[in-house]
């Protein structure tokens, strides 16, 4: 039976106020019937006449398309860099958008350049701000401009959203301005986690692993044997990660302390630094032990994504750390029954300590996503060009695809289409998968809980993982860093180097170059995050307590 749209986390009264900013008729673009945004005449908001509309109370923003036009730059890996949003929120607006994106192995060095040289584009972010990048410039360089009077004056649905409970407390920085566009969406308790294949352990006659030493006895299997059924037995991987989020330290929790990319952990319903643990320690020297054993991709750390994802695509990764097994194994569902021939790797010593981090309590504010630079030339067009963008049919199109051509409109009810089953071409089905709708590192909105009926609905991974998982997960998630103004300084300068120390040494422990199981190494190591002021950066963070 349809369901109705809800959304769980507005009041009644909150979720009518956002359903009638989102305009309540539609607009047309090619290929799509319903397209969302506003829908009154630009006349009632002012004379554009090809300039900057003072009003911005209407759609278009501007008169004419091409009037106004401005640039993005962030990280995506997109198939194409086409994106079958962009159009329709050209024709809604008239505004254009130079689009600039790279894949994120080289996308941050690419914008730090850009930021020095002071050849910065309109709008910068993706997965590749950080909170010292807002606290440099934004709070202290006002490259990235304040945003909460242009909100307040020019964008209600974006207004709407900040004063959901918490929203607006998370993305004001330490000098009461808000810098950049807000990313609220509900999120997944599990984030990375180790998928493994079923075929192959079928292959070579064993089940799937509950402990570390388990789990390194089929990965010597899968090693010595020829696993992926090819008939070559020299060619398998039995272990890689994620090039852009190796997520390897989260594995300490198969010996008791949970860690993000950070350092930090929890224990004991802690927040603690874990990166010069016993727990940290004794997964280094295990995890070392199957690199020297060949079990582990020997470009575990050199490596970029397409050629982690080249690995998986020939069928020679037998178990990898990844966001969904998708992203490296290539297979994509195409009927309900179909299931993944990879499956999430149980959490490893779950019945002696073993415990992985919940990520988030299914629901996040990303506050790092998107900054409007002084580049830009009437912001307030930017602003609310996104603010558009977040409207209830938009917000559907971006996540799922446009209304009226992937879901469609039907009584009270969205109904969203598997690809499959709408007769489009191979070229007009890759153009409406999800990672080709819109750039996912940018920010897009739907409220929390949105349900939207699905017919012929393909099986949901994440959901599963969730549940799978939650038994071995932390009570707690790690909070995210907010910086009090007097320790802006500090934080930038012990962020960098005792992040890069973190890396640099971790990659140097697992292939061997140092030995974590040595004393005098081991302390060594330690006694190089201390000189670095461990300690101080900890306090700025908010850490409990340092674990050693």
């Amino acid at each position: 039976m349809k369901k109705r749209i809800f959304a769980m986390l507005l009041a009644a009264a909150m979720v009518c106020t956002l359903l009638a900013a989102c305009g309540g008729g539609t607009s047309s673009s090619s290929g799509s019937s319903s397209t969302g945004g506003d829908t009154s005449s630009a006349a009632g908001g002012g004379d554009v006449g090809g300039e900057f509309n003072p009003g911005l109370k209407n759609l278009p923003l501007v008169e004419n398309k091409g009037d106004y036009t401005f640039s993005i730059f962030c990280d995506d890996s997109s198939a194409t860099g086409e994106f079958a949003m962009l159009p329709i929120l050209e024709e809604q607006t008239n505004v254009v958008v130079d689009l600039r994106i790279m894949e994120n192995s080289n996308a941050k060095t690419r914008l730090n350049l850009d930021l020095n040289a002071n050849e910065y584009a309109d709008v910068v972010g993706g997965w590749l701000l950080s909170e010292t990048d807002i606290l440099k410039y934004g709070v202290q360089q006002k490259v990235f401009i304040p945003l909460e009077d242009i909100y307040e004056e020019y964008c209600p649905r974006i207004t709407e959203i900040l004063n959901l409970p918490g929203v607006r407390e998370e993305m004001t920085a330490s000098d009461g301005h808000i810098y950049t566009i807000p990313y609220v969406t509900g999120d997944t308790t599990v984030g990375y986690t180790p998928y493994i294949s079923e075929t192959w352990l079928k292959n070579v006659g064993m089940e799937m692993p509950k402990t570390t030493d388990e789990f390194a006895e089929v990965l010597r299997a899968f090693k010595a044997q020829d696993a992926n059924g090819n008939g070559d037995p020299n060619d398998e991987i039995p272990f890689s990660t994620d090039p852009d989020n190796k997520h390897l330290e989260a594995m300490t929790g198969y010996f008791g302390l949970p860690m993000d990319k950070d350092g930090r952990g929890i224990l004991d319903g802690k927040v603690v630094y874990a990166g010069i643990s016993p727990q940290y320690r004794e997964f280094l020297i295990w995890f070392s032990g199957l690199y020297k054993e060949g079990l582990i991709d020997p470009e575990v750390s050199t490596q970029d994504t397409s050629v982690w994802e080249g690995k998986g695509n020939r069928g020679i990764i037998g178990c990898s750390i990844a966001y969904g097994s998708g992203e490296f194994s290539g297979e994509q569902m195409t009927t309900p029954e179909e299931r993944p021939s990879y499956s999430p790797l149980p959490v490893l010593n779950a019945d002696n300590g073993g415990i992985w981090l919940r990520d988030t309590t299914g629901f996040s504010v990303f506050n790092t996503q998107a900054a409007i630079t002084d580049k830009a030339e009437h912001p307030e067009i930017i602003a609310r060009w996104f603010d558009n963008a977040f409207s209830l049919e938009n917000g559907i199109g971006c996540n799922m695809g446009p209304v009226g051509v992937v879901v469609k409109k039907e009584g009270d009810d969205y109904v969203k289409y598997q690809l499959d089953d709408l007769g489009l071409s191979d070229e007009e089905k890759e153009k409406l998968g999800w990672g080709n709708l819109w750039m996912q590192s940018m920010p897009k909105y739907l409220p929390k809980d949105f349900e939207v009926v699905e017919e012929g609905k393909l099986y949901d991974e994440k959901k599963a993982i969730q549940k799978f998982y939650e038994p071995n997960l932390t009570e707690g998630v790690i909070p995210k860093v907010k910086i009090a103004e007097e320790d802006m300084e500090t934080y930038s300068d012990y962020s960098t180097l005792i992040t890069n120390y973190f890396t640099g040494q971790q990659a140097q422990f697992i292939a061997g170059e140092l030995d974590a199981s040595d004393d005098a190494t081991w302390q060594a190591y330690v006694d190089g995050f201390k000189a670095q002021n461990l300690e101080e950066y900890c306090r700025i963070l908010g850490v409990e307590e340092i674990v050693e």
